[in-house]
C-alpha cells in the first residue's frame, strides 16, 4: 500500500506514519510545515485548502490511498476543516486516486442527534463544517470510507478501539487506537462506502445494547 496522509505531523499522524510503516507499507506525508515534515519520509509541501497544491502532491508522489487527518484550530479552523478537505477530494477525483479515509468527528451528520449540547455550544461551527466536507466526499465519484473519533486522549493505547456502523455511539479514544483502526479501515473493502464511529469500547454507555463491531479484515 502507498498512502499518503494529510495531518501527518499530528498527534494522530505520527502514529498512523509510525504505524504504516510497521505494517511495510510506503508512507507518504504532506503539509504546509516543511520543518516539522522534514523529520519525517516522502514529504510533499502542500498548501491544503488548494486543490490544484494538493494535486501537485499527488502526482508527484503517485499513492493508492490518501488519509485525512487535517483539522483547524483557532480563526482557521472552519477553513481546514471544510475547504481543506474539499480540496483533498477534489484533488483526489482530478488525480485518479479513488480510495480515500476522512477523519470526522463524531456530532456530525447523524450522529450529531445523539451528541451533548455541551459539545454543540463548545464546536458547533466546527462540527457544520465538517458535516459539510463529509458530504462532500460522500457525493463524489470515490472510494471513500469517513470515521469519526469520539473524544481523543493522548494515553497509551489500550487495544480496545473499535468501529461501529452506528451514530449512536459516543466515547473515547487513544489517539494510537484511533490510528490502528484507520489503517485497519483503509486495508478493509467492506468499509468502503461506509461512515464508522470510532470509540473505546470500554467507553461505551451500557444502553442502547444492540450496538455491534464493525469488523475490520485482518492486517497485512
Amino acid at each position: 500500500m502507498r498512502v499518503l496522509i494529510f495531518g501527518a505531523t499530528g498527534r494522530t499522524g505520527r502514529h498512523l506514519v509510525t504505524q504504516g510503516g510497521a505494517r511495510g507499507w510506503t508512507v507518504f506525508v504532506a503539509g504546509r510545515d516543511l520543518a516539522r515534515l522534514n523529520e519525517l519520509a516522502g514529504v510533499a509541501s502542500v498548501d491544503v485548502v488548494d486543490a490544484s497544491s494538493v494535486a501537485g502532491a499527488l502526482n508527484g508522489l503517485k499513492p493508492q490511498a490518501i488519509i485525512s487527518t487535517i483539522g483547524g484550530a483557532g480563526p482557521d479552523a472552519l477553513l481546514i476543516d471544510e475547504v481543506g478537505n474539499n480540496a483533498i477530494t477534489d484533488a483526489a477525483v482530478a488525480c485518479g486516486v479513488r480510495r480515500v479515509l476522512q477523519v470526522s468527528s463524531l456530532a456530525c451528520g447523524d450522529s450529531r442527534a445523539y451528541a451533548s449540547e455541551r459539545i454543540i455550544a463548545a464546536i458547533g461551527p466546527v462540527l457544520d463544517a465538517k458535516t459539510r466536507a463529509e458530504d462532500h466526499l460522500r457525493n463524489a465519484a470515490l472510494d471513500w470510507t469517513i470515521v469519526r473519533p469520539g473524544g481523543l486522549t493522548d494515553g497509551q493505547p489500550t487495544g480496545q478501539g473499535a468501529l461501529y456502523d452506528d451514530p449512536r455511539v459516543h466515547g473515547r479514544i487513544a489517539r494510537a487506537d484511533l490510528a490502528t483502526l484507520l489503517l485497519g479501515a483503509l486495508a478493509t473493502p467492506a468499509s468502503i462506502g461506509r461512515v464508522l464511529s470510532a470509540v473505546d469500547r470500554t467507553t461505551l454507555p451500557a444502553e442502547p445494547a444492540d450496538i455491534a463491531e464493525f469488523e475490520l479484515a485482518a492486517a497485512v
